[in-house]
């Protein structure tokens, strides 16, 4: 019999990459004995997921944390016809998607656990695509996430 994943999230990862950039993430846990930082993420360990990697800056602010896009995938560009390099969540997305995508974000950042997204592209035009992204927390000293590594699929 095959191995069966243990991890509730892990059983929810239907696409082969989301596997793969869990099981890459979860080396490089116990590597660090902690959290991965940026530093810690080698972009030549994972060449196949590079297009579908979306780096979000977390910034803790006094009304709650806030997001940015610090670099975007090729395909994810594609995808969307823009790239958001730079550009804050709240500025780029209406309250309706915020309200979807946050709590998922915020939970990954403040927990440090693996979280999946899901959404539909209907406000860029595509209500007949889907998008799953598991978003893997990045922390520079180990503990405090400060970044979030997203890996989408289009469906």
């Amino acid at each position: 019999m095959g191995h069966l994943p243990t991890n509730p999230l892990q059983r929810r990862l239907r696409h082969a990459i989301h596997q793969s950039a869990q099981a890459y993430w979860a080396e490089r846990c116990r590597s660090v004995g902690g959290t991965p930082g940026r530093r810690d993420i080698d972009p030549l360990d994972i060449p196949d997921l590079l297009p579908w990697v979306n780096l979000v800056d977390v910034y803790r602010r006094e009304h709650g944390l806030a997001f940015r896009h610090r670099l975007i995938g090729t395909a994810i560009v594609e995808m969307w016809n823009r790239d958001s390099t730079g550009l804050w969540f709240h500025e780029l997305y209406s309250q309706e998607k915020m309200a979807r995508l946050r709590p998922p974000l915020e939970e990954a950042a403040l927990t440090g656990r693996p979280r999946l997204v899901h959404d539909d592209l209907g406000d860029i035009g595509k209500p007949y695509w889907s998008l799953t992204s598991l978003v893997l927390p990045l922390a520079a000293d180990h503990r405090e996430v400060d970044m979030l590594m997203l890996v989408s699929q289009y469906e």
